[in-house]
């Protein structure tokens, strides 16, 4: 049995389209995204009297009139996650005077995006004879469950526990530990401790078992980001290097501590990618590039006799 995992895709359509042609390119029974499929911002294209187009990407304002461009600017804007929406000068004004209105068009195309998505995924896969798991994350907003849940072919399992077969069982939690942005799935390490005693509970087998936990065990190696101070500005090391830090669960490193199930798969930090050993566990965390449309994922090979074979880290 092979398996391609992944994470933190953040809305980019260039990863989510490499992700659906993992089964054929890597010859994989199973894909698995852990979590983080929306993404962060609304680039507003803004169409002014005099026929021509502004938009603010990537910090840098573009005004464009050839409509090969600004269709060509919309690609590079989807596919790094973020999401574009057509305007008038008086609509963006509108939007900027009410924020509620601008959260509600936002969850709007959060929602939409992930309707694509799962469409495509059913088109894509059908006949294909591969299972396809997805969990929301920490960052997505509830609103995506039912958009998941509509798919043919994508089986969402947070909160769960699911038989892959050859007594192998894959546990799904997308709920993280509490961060500085406030996101719609953080929670007290208390109440993830809970929630992941609750699936855990329920496996008989842990060397046969896959925990597929969003946010990564503390302290790990797989969970160091930049240290932030009060007003979310990086800390520096004397040579201007931001100065990393951990910044996993505890509920999570416990919960594999207790368990040492045979693997425990993990994004949610983007910039530590790699392969750890937890005790007799061992853990990975893919790392993740979404804005730079690069997809980098973790190749785990199953046997029914040996059990977890062989981990290596992709890109593509």
């Amino acid at each position: 049995m092979r398996i391609y995992y992944a994470s933190d895709l953040h809305g980019s359509e260039k990863c989510w389209r490499k992700f659906l042609a993992t089964p054929k390119y890597y010859q994989v029974d199973i894909i698995i995204i852990g979590g983080d499929i929306t993404g962060k911002f609304i680039v507003p294209i803004i169409h002014l009297p005099n026929g021509r187009v502004e938009a603010t990407f990537m910090g840098r304002k573009r005004k464009l009139k050839k409509e090969k461009d600004i269709e060509a600017l919309k690609k590079q804007i989807a596919n790094t996650g973020q999401y574009v929406i057509d305007m008038t000068q008086e609509e963006y004004e509108g939007y900027q005077q009410d924020p509620s209105r601008l959260d509600s068009l936002f969850k709007k195309l959060l929602v939409e995006r992930v309707e694509q998505w799962m469409e495509m995924a059913d088109e894509t896969l059908r006949g294909q004879n591969v299972r396809c798991f997805i969990s929301a994350g920490n960052d997505d907003i509830f609103d995506v469950d039912d958009a998941l849940a509509a798919s043919e072919i994508v089986e969402m399992h947070d909160g769960r526990v699911v038989d892959l077969g050859n007594d192998f069982k894959l546990l799904g939690m997308g709920y993280g530990n509490i961060t500085p942005w406030n996101c719609p799935r953080d929670i007290s390490e208390e109440e993830l401790a809970t929630k992941i005693e609750a699936v855990a509970s329920q496996i008989s087998n842990m060397d046969r078992a896959i925990f597929d936990i969003h946010v990564p065990p503390y302290d790990t190696g797989i969970d160091e980001a930049p240290q932030l101070t009060e007003d979310m500005k990086m800390v520096l090391d004397p040579t201007g290097t931001p100065k990393m830090v951990p910044v996993g669960s505890t509920a999570t490193r416990d919960a594999i501590l207790k368990y040492q199930p045979m693997l425990g798969l993990h994004g949610h930090i983007h910039e530590s990618a790699g392969i750890r050993k937890l005790g007799r566990t061992t853990l990975v965390n893919p790392g993740s590039e979404y804005a730079e449309c690069i997809l980098r994922g973790a190749i785990i090979d199953l046997d029914p006799e040996e059990g977890l074979v062989n981990v290596n880290l992709v890109t593509g």
